[in-house]
Order: C-alpha cells, then structure tokens, then sequence
C-alpha cells in the first residue's frame, strides 16, 4: 500500500522513524489508566512517516486514531483534559471583535466560546463529544454534534473567524479538513489554529511522551509544516506564535535532558532533583509546549 501525506495527498514521504508498540500500550496503561490495545491489534512497531514538501510527520495507520470511546476514557481518567482557558486561547481571543460571527472546531466544553461573549461577538461550536456538549449547554453556549464537512457546505463564508484549539493534530485526512474550515471563512477573515509545538524540547526529544502519541495524535506539527499549509491553501501566514516554556516544561525537558545524557539511573534521578529548582528558573529550552498559526483568508 502506498503511504500518502495527509496534508498534501502526495505519495512524497519518507519514514522518519517506528516507535515500539508495547512501549506505547504501556505507557498508556502506567501513566494514563487506560488500555489502547485494540488500536494496534496485530502491530508490533508504528512507523513515523515526514510529508517531504510540508515537514509534516504522520503516524500510519491513519487507522490508530482514537474514536469516541477512547475519548470518553481519556476525559474520566485525564483530569484536566479540557482546561478552562490555556495559552492559545490568549492568543486568540484579542483577534474577535464585536459583532464577530465565530466558529470553533473541536470546542471541548465551550469555554472560549463563552468568553467572546463580553466582546459581543456571536459564537457557535463543533464538538462530537456528547458529554463536552452537555457540559457546555451549562454554559449556556451553542455547540452542535455535527463534522466539519457538513457545517462547511450549509455555512461556507459565513464567519469572521473560524478557530481550533488541539484539534488538527487529532485529524487523519488533514488537508480535507484544512479546507473545509476554511470554506467557512469569510473573505478577508481569520483562521486560527492552535497544536503542540513538536520543535519544542519537551516533545522533540521523547518520542514516547504518552499524549503525543496515537490513539491520541495523529499528526507531529511545527511552525514549518504549520507555514507551508496555510501557503499551500492560499491563505496569508498572518502571524506564527510559539509559546513561550512554563516552569513545568523547562523542570520536565531537564529531567528528559539529564536521562538522554545518564540515563534513566538513580544518578541521574538524585541530580534532577537536587538541581530542579534552578534548572527550571534559567532561560534554557525556551520553546514551550504549543504553537499558534493565523491566517488571513
């Protein structure tokens, strides 16, 4: 079977590298609570595959991705998996004005949607997440259950801003979807996306960090691939914002520094934690967890 890049349909990939199975299945179960077995029956390695005009890397089988029920496992054993208000949102939010008509792809419990309210703009909401929708009718905010392909065709141009927070990396058929959300952009109005920064440390250097792997990733974005898609479409690259390393980014990435340099050694454990507390507080790994992407259509 040919292996094609999920952003640019082209047949122009190159294995990057393959992750072992029982590693991934393992790290689930250890660090999450769930079991996601199933998804790799008959699998011992997953390969990484880089879409060669994009920079894009992929997981394949695009069968791996997560369905509903693993979702509904991850939000019961994942505290805090749909957080109230994260970085893009601050990213996003001063773009909307009032009287703004916007949608959000992916909008978990509509907590961004809820907000834009105090500008006076008009927001609606995806989610295929029955209990995020009903947490998010509590809010008060319209969320419906519907694909983006079919929102795009009934409300092609009809919103100043059509945003995603964590969403595209989730996606199997990413250039479809690329296109669809920007169908729903009027002309001269905004897309925002918000993924994982995968030139960051904290990622980059640990191919097995647990929720950047599938059944809950798909795609390994950065602001390359992220430039070269909205490019690609057509669309002005308005502004790429990384995100700038927390605390808790910085004392992880040293602690994934020190193991990749003395490895996983009582040593190396003793040294991180008497070190942490400064290591974390000086300007190294800058680069923090997710990147921006806005575009003007």
């Amino acid at each position: 079977m040919t292996v094609t890049s999920p952003l640019t349909g082209s047949p122009d990939v190159s294995l990057d590298r393959e992750l072992n199975v029982p590693t991934i299945i393992r790290r689930y179960q250890d660090e999450i609570g769930i079991d996601v077995s199933r998804f790799f029956a008959g699998l011992q390695t997953v390969p990484v595959y880089r879409c060669n005009a994009s920079g894009l890397r992929f997981y394949y089988p695009f069968s791996l991705a997560g369905d509903g029920g693993f979702y509904a496992d991850l939000s019961t054993h994942y505290g805090g998996y749909y957080n109230p208000w994260k970085w893009e949102h601050e990213q996003v939010f001063p773009l909307v004005k009032p009287g703004d008509r916007v949608l959000e792809i992916g909008c978990g419990n509509g907590y961004f949607l809820k907000k834009i309210k105090e500008k006076g703009a008009t927001g609606l909401g995806l989610e295929l997440n029955d209990e995020a929708i009903r947490a998010g009718q509590k809010l008060g905010v319209e969320i419906r259950n519907e694909p983006l392909a079919d929102h795009a065709r009934t409300h092609a141009g009809q919103y100043d801003l059509v945003c995603a927070f964590q969403v595209f990396e989730h996606v199997d058929e990413v250039g479809k979807f690329f296109r669809q959300a920007v169908a729903c952009v009027r002309p001269g109005g905004r897309l925002a996306i918000g993924v994982p920064n995968n030139d960051s440390y904290y990622f980059r250097e640990d191919p097995y960090h647990t929720l950047n792997l599938p059944p809950h990733h798909m795609l390994l974005w950065n602001p390359d691939s992220l430039r070269h898609a909205g490019q690609m479409l057509g669309l002005t690259v308005e502004a790429m914002r990384v995100e700038p390393s927390r605390t808790v980014h910085r004392s992880l990435s040293y602690k994934l520094w020190l193991q990749n340099r003395l490895g996983s050694s009582v040593f190396s454990s003793l040294l991180y934690k008497t070190t942490r507390f400064v290591a974390k507080r000086l300007p190294i790994f800058p680069d923090g967890a997710t990147v921006v992407a806005v575009y003007r259509n």
